[in-house]
């Protein structure tokens, strides 16, 4: 059986905004992410340790313009301009063999945790329910979300990254290309 676990989580500031100084609202939360990945020859358990770094989207020097209302088409060709290769994948192997080791790593970089984490803190009231679809280790909510809402469940393919993933009170890993 695999588990993971997360050791006292540590706050690490940095930046030149005076923002950056506030304890309550970091940068960065550092912590050690322990993952048990199975027993040697006599039973003992093999672990390995990894710090890692979550970008908390506060306290960034990025700033963002107000979003103005953005014009959709309205009218659509008659028939779609895609072909069917268009939407092909890069790699068309099996995804749960690619997620079966947990990924520790970023998909976007600051500016758009930041942007993401603000539009959020914009956008969902306090007492919500949210449902993060193909979650992993992060989710890019306001560090106050995890006592501000109702819920939040996260869906995901490999389960020692949701396990991982702080900001969720409850997951399941699941396979949606099923």
């Amino acid at each position: 059986a695999s588990a993971i676990f997360f050791s006292d989580m540590s706050c690490l500031v940095s930046g030149s905004s005076p923002a950056c100084a506030a304890e309550d609202n970091p940068r960065y939360l550092e912590s050690e992410v322990q993952m048990k990945y199975g027993d040697d020859k006599n039973g003992n358990p093999r672990t390995r340790g990894v710090i890692v770094r979550r970008f908390t989207g506060d306290s960034t020097p990025y700033t963002f313009p107000t979003p103005r209302p953005v014009s959709l088409v309205k009218e659509w060709p008659e028939e779609p301009p895609f072909k069917k290769t268009d939407f092909f994948r890069a790699d068309e192997g099996d995804d749960e063999n690619f997620y079966t080791l947990p990924r520790l790593v970023y998909h976007i970089d600051e500016p758009a945790v930041a942007s993401l984490t603000q539009y959020y803190r914009s956008n969902i009231s306090a007492g919500s329910s949210i449902l993060d679809i193909c979650s992993s280790w992060v989710s890019h909510y306001p560090l106050e979300f995890k006592n501000t809402m109702k819920r939040i469940s996260g869906t995901g393919m490999n389960s020692l990254e949701l396990l991982a993933n702080d900001q969720l009170t409850d997951y399941k890993a699941r396979n949606l290309n099923v």
